[in-house]
């Protein structure tokens, strides 16, 4: 192989090199927005589950003094 094979096979490869770096960039910046956006549902999730059980506890039956008589 002639010297300016080699050289045009090292640049080719430090191109490639190049791509693969920003392509891990975008990737790792897009599990980071992910993670972010799943913290974030998953806090609206139990944001409404405490609303829908009327702010009792998970599994803790509601009291009797919570429910208005049925003639109101």
């Amino acid at each position: 192989m002639s010297n300016s094979q080699l050289e045009q096979r090292i640049e080719n490869l430090e191109l490639k090199i190049m791509d693969m770096e920003n392509t891990m960039q975008e990737l790792n910046e897009v599990v980071l927005r992910q993670y972010r956006d799943i913290e974030h549902l998953q806090l609206q999730q139990k944001e409404l589950m405490s609303h829908s059980s009327g702010g009792t506890p998970s599994g803790a039956a509601p009291q009797a003094i919570d429910e208005l008589p049925p003639h109101y």
